[in-house]
């Protein structure tokens, strides 16, 4: 099971100076603190530059996990002694090699972390200190969590920390702004259709989820111990679906009498019948109730057997089929699925309903095929469950944060984009038995997303769907992922940093920096992003890329670039090679030069897409032209005459006879006249 101790040492070898965090606090790299080490990095100590005095740490996460912004806001709101308490959050200098990590600054709690891992065996807690001193001090944190709309996400022992001194002893919740609800907590203290989802695609949950995990930590404290440490997370799943959460957590041990009412109550597995907050606030209160036996999924008459198991319910069948894609298929294709539905479990409308969900793969080829309908049964068999596709597991509200994840992994994000490409999320909404107007928004989301995703051309694709999934994502760039520019002004100075490496790349732009800009920055025409394209002609490319730029410097006032103008410069000689006056070529080369000196875009755009410079070239050009062309048609003229040399000397003889003719008709002519006047 995944531990709070963090493995990367992203930041423990870096500058030993304090590290400033905007004007509040400084962060302390030589002083570590592997005891608050949290799943997205390493802790170090932190203090406040003035005003607090309470003593500080900071998380550095590593950049590994996608972070978890979007609640931070409502976050730093809270002040209760029952959660750590969330300070302050940015982007700073990390280690010898100026990459960049968000860090998040918290108040140090004030006692040690309850258990160090979750197979620590500790005494049991007794069910009067669990009462007085865990639910006291934490159910009103849920409640305050539940009114702001906020998903904690990482609810556990290893997650608790003692609040000891001013006269009493509580318990408070550790942080859950550094990563995303979900990761990092083990499956365990997860629903079942969460446990079903990889960590990354549980989505933000809910308050309800959150109780579910609060009380199997209260369960592991009942116990001093993981009551299922023996069983890895696929053999608890398993138990848990054949026979309820409950009873696979409790197996034989014993537990207290008091608290037998509220775990069973909020460990039911159908959320329509398990304990909401109101619930176990009137327990607390002294009211006892008596929550419902939790209803085993349907058995049938007889078990299917697949893939050398025997299937008693559709929720175990379903699981099994998106594991055994080709066997699925057969299974589904040869009408034997359906033949067990209506007999051994008299299931008819599902029947139908599993049909018209093969029958909806259309599209496509082979093995996609298989998979869609593989997946899209499945849904069927178990509407409740995450969408499964391949290898991949991920709830609706997930897919986002599980893209980002396969992403920042550098896995396969091929199955992700299939999922939304083929409209998987959609057909979930779809049979789902409540929730349908609540679910539109999602459906109609994806359905945008789709087009982003099946338009082409850079700027679109799947790095597209991810930024617009993740607003606040930073750039996955590798030229500029260490930088984390999360907006199109942090781009340019990323950008900017980034043209100072020898290792740089030769072009500045690349699809996950076009699609984050498309994503950032949406006062752009599309067309822009259509020119980028390796196959458009160089010239409106470069000055595309220009124009872009330029544009996010102007709009939101960014300094000088010097290295960026100079890095764009390279890749101009297309731009100089469009004038045809190679005095004006040269102009531009030291226009240009000294425009990147500047560090000015739009000035270094001017150099290169001068429309003035550029049609008094045309017309020169054409105006040279014009006079080249008469050139060479006198020249093929003479040519021509030269090449037939009978004709010209026939012709000169012509010509010279005739003169001299003319000649010696002139002299006989004044011969006579002044004959004439002689006599």
């Amino acid at each position: 099971m995944p531990s709070d101790s963090h493995t990367a040492d992203a930041g423990k070898d870096g500058a030993q100076e304090p590290v400033t965090l905007g004007d509040r606090f400084e962060i302390l790299p030589s002083q570590s603190i592997p005891a608050l080490d949290g799943v997205a990095g390493p802790a170090f100590a932190a203090r406040a530059v003035r005003g607090r005095k309470a003593e500080c740490f900071a998380i550095i996460c590593s950049g590994q996990l996608p972070p978890r912004i979007d609640a931070t806001t409502m976050l730093l709101t809270i002040d209760n002694p029952g959660l750590i308490r969330f300070l302050d959050q940015g982007v700073i200098p990390w280690g010898p090699d100026g990459s960049r990590r968000l860090a998040m600054v918290f108040e140090r709690p004030l006692g040690r972390r309850l258990r160090a891992t979750l197979d620590a065996v500790a005494d049991p807690m007794p069910e009067d200190q669990i009462q007085r001193t865990v639910m006291h001090s934490l159910v009103p944190v849920l409640k305050e969590l539940a009114g702001r709309g906020i998903t904690h996400g990482s609810i556990r022992p290893t997650n608790l920390f003692l609040r000891e001194g001013g006269g009493g002893t509580g318990l408070s919740f550790g942080e859950c702004a550094s990563t995303p609800p979900g990761i990092g907590q083990p499956a365990v203290f997860e629903t079942i259709e969460r446990a079903m989802s990889e960590p990354a695609g549980r989505g933000t949950g809910s308050p309800a989820d959150d109780l579910f995990a609060f009380a199997v930590t209260l369960m592991f404290l009942a116990f001093g111990r993981n009551p299922v440490q023996d069983l890895d997370d696929e053999a608890l799943l398993a138990a848990r679906i054949e026979r309820g959460t409950y009873a696979a957590l409790v197996g034989g041990v014993r537990i207290p009498t008091n608290l037998i009412e509220p775990l069973r109550g909020l460990l039911i597995d159908d959320p329509k019948q398990r304990w909401g907050l109101n619930q176990l606030d009137l327990w607390i209160s002294g009211r006892r109730l008596s929550p419902k036996q939790a209803q085993l999924l349907k058995r049938a008459s007889r078990p299917l057997e697949f893939a050398g198991q025997d299937c008693w319910h559709c929720r175990g069948l379903a699981r099994l089929l998106v594991r055994n894609g080709g066997a699925a298929a057969i299974l589904i294709d040869n009408g034997e699925l359906d033949r067990w539905l209506r007999r051994g479990l008299s299931e008819d409308v599902l029947a139908e309903s599993v049909a018209l969900a093969a029958d909806g793969t259309v599209g496509g080829a082979g093995k996609t095929v298989i998979d869609r309908k593989v997946a899209r049964v499945a849904m069927t068999l178990d509407p409740s469950a995450p969408i499964r596709y391949r290898d991949k597991s991920v709830m609706p509200d997930g897919l986002a944060v599980a893209l980002a994840d396969a992403f920042l992994r550098r896995d396969g994000v091929q199955p992700l984009a299939e999922i939304v490409a083929w409209q998987l999320p959609a057909f979930w909404a779809g049979i789902q038995a409540e929730g349908g107007a609540e679910l539109v928004p999602m459906v109609q989301a994806f359905d945008t997303l789709r087009g982003l995703l099946e338009k082409a051309g850079t700027g679109f694709g799947i790095e597209r769907v991810l930024y617009e999934m993740n607003p606040y994502l930073h750039c996955l760039s590798p030229i500029v992922i260490d930088y984390r520019a999360t907006s199109a002004a942090e781009l340019l100075t990323a950008l900017e940093a980034a043209a100072g490496r020898r290792d740089r790349t030769r072009d500045p732009f690349d699809r996950h920096i076009i699609a984050f800009i498309a994503s950032r920055h949406r006062h752009l025409d599309d067309a822009l992003f259509i020119l980028l394209t390796t196959s458009a002609d160089p010239v409106r490319t470069i000055a595309a890329m220009l124009t872009i730029l330029a544009d996010i410097q102007s709009r939101f006032a960014v300094g000088p670039l010097p290295a960026l103008c100079q890095w764009l410069s390279t890749l101009m000689e297309p731009a100089f090679m469009r004038f045809h006056n190679r005095p004006h070529r040269e102009i531009a080369r030291r226009q240009v030069e000294k425009a990147a000196t500047d560090g000015k875009l739009v000035t270094l755009l001017r150099c290169i897409d001068d429309p003035e410079a550029i049609s008094k070239d045309a017309t020169g050009f054409a105006a040279a032209r014009r006079k080249h062309k008469a050139i060479v048609n006198e020249t093929e003229k003479l040519r021509d005459i030269i090449s037939k040399p009978d004709e010209i000397t026939e012709t000169t003889g012509r010509q010279v006879a005739a003169i001299i003719a003319c000649v010696v008709g002139v002299l006989v002519a004044a011969v006579l006249c002044l004959m004439f006047l002689v006599k």
